[in-house]
């Protein structure tokens, strides 16, 4: 069986999976437009890890064309969010069909019932009122852009009581966002190709749009970047919303969906020079020292203490804890590791600066983990790049990853790792890895 797109303007009504695939049906004869991805067996909706039965698991979700996350190429919607999506709905084996309609339209079917879950949408009060989110598929990098010559200073952000005039896409989640914020009068265009222009004729001083869309459809546009001011605004996790009725009928999906989604690759995002640098000047001292509190260390090196693991048992026992991880449920070794007094002291650590901090781990010259904060996604670190720290040995090295999102905290991260020395000898004896969450840490005041 097919997983199929409909034409922007196709209603689906029916609630069951036979009136799904009526519905799927007759849009294919009318319209004669069909858009096929590769699909997943209805027969697997039966399976309990849904909570339902077969016709109900099925589900239409509505998107908007957003480039380049999702796009029509060659009359296929691809892009990185749909393959975010088959992988995880591969793994709960349930079946789906996509629907593909203006934004604002799509919210309204989703809260009248005529279809089951929109994407991408960011996490809202609006939409929590008739609808439940998963787990982020993407992350935004929303920023400010003007045109290059316009007059004044752009040091700060517009703010709400200011007098500069703000737009945004019709119905997008900058949109949203503004109006909660209190900006009035917001400037609204039907597309970003149209934003751009009104940017650039004067019509819009500062308009808040996705750094990804925006390049996209600036560089399609034939605009140069020395065209534009561009200033970061903050980042916005996107997600798919399931609406209640589906959830009611199918009360396990979410879960399963949201543990598909943690185990699904998801792309890194490039960190830009002034991300590094803030996390350079701002929180690597910190995490410095961290990694040098005597505490930590002595607990580093009582927990280093025993027997050393063997390779053909770390590897076993990263299977045991990674098939564990999945579910959020820790092996018999991780719930040895995350009663150790090291994980305690790691622990205080992240509590303390929670808003920036989501996980903080050692692990030590082998690669394998020997304190965490909360279970990890895996135990073996040497295939990893942040492992040269722990083996290296230069005690001022240290190592800032990308932005990626990780399954086991549930949020955006770039992890930072230094050494942890022995102050006796200056020996690396181990490698700590700070998990900062950007969506704290990255701010503009932070």
């Amino acid at each position: 069986m097919r997983r199929h797109i409909l034409p922007s303007g196709q209603k689906l009504l029916g609630q069951s999976a036979l009136a799904y695939r009526s519905i799927l049906l007759q849009a294919l004869i009318a319209f004669m437009f069909a858009i096929t991805l590769k699909v997943l067996p209805l027969q697997a909706q039966e399976q309990d890890i849904v909570g339902s039965s077969g016709e109900n698991a099925f589900l239409i979700l509505q998107t908007n064309l957003q480039p380049p996350y999702q796009q029509l190429q060659d009359g296929i919607l691809r892009g990185y969010s749909i393959t975010v999506l088959n992988c995880a709905f591969d793994r709960i084996e349930v079946g789906y069909g996509i629907a593909i309609a203006p934004r604002q339209r799509n919210r309204e079917m989703v809260r009248n019932g005529q279809a089951d879950g929109f994407f991408l949408a960011r996490i809202s009060s609006f939409m929590d009122e008739y609808a439940e989110p998963t787990l982020p598929l993407a992350l935004e990098k929303w920023v400010w852009i003007s045109a290059a010559g316009q007059q004044g200073s752009f040091a700060s952000s517009p703010t709400p009581d200011s007098l500069l005039s703000v737009g945004a896409i019709l119905g997008s989640n900058e949109a949203e966002w503004l109006a909660e914020q209190g900006y009035q009068e917001i400037a609204k265009a039907p597309s970003i190709n149209s934003l751009i222009s009104q940017v650039l004729a004067g019509r819009v001083e500062y308009a808040l749009v996705d750094k990804q869309t925006f390049e996209a459809a600036r560089d399609s546009m034939g605009n140069h970047e020395a065209q534009f001011n561009v200033q970061f605004e903050r980042y916005a996790p996107l997600v798919v919303y399931i609406g209640r009725e589906y959830t009611r009928l199918n009360p396990g999906l979410i879960a399963s969906l949201n543990t598909a989604l943690g185990a699904c690759e998801t792309l890194p995002m490039q960190l830009e020079g002034w991300e590094r640098d803030l996390i350079t000047r701002q929180q690597l001292p910190a995490i410095r020292a961290m990694a040098a509190n005597a505490e930590l260390v002595g607990a580093v090196r009582s927990a280093m203490g025993g027997a050393q693991i063997q390779p053909d048992a770390i590897v076993e026992i990263d299977r045991e804890w990674r098939q564990g991880s999945e579910g959020g449920i820790a092996s018999p070794k991780a719930t040895e590791i995350l009663e150790d007094p090291l994980s305690d002291i790691l622990r205080a650590f992240q509590e303390s600066d929670a808003d920036n901090i989501a996980e903080i781990f050692v692990f030590d010259t082998s690669g394998v983990v020997i304190g965490m904060n909360r279970l990890t996604t895996d135990f073996d670190q040497s295939d990893e790049q942040k492992f040269e720290v722990a083996i290296g040995h230069d005690p001022d090295l240290s190592q800032i990853a990308d932005i990626y999102f990780d399954g086991s905290t549930r949020a955006f991260l770039s992890q930072v790792t230094v050494p942890i020395i022995n102050p006796e000898t200056g020996d690396v004896i181990a490698a700590m890895t700070v998990g900062l969450d950007v969506s704290g840490a990255l701010r503009p005041d932070s």
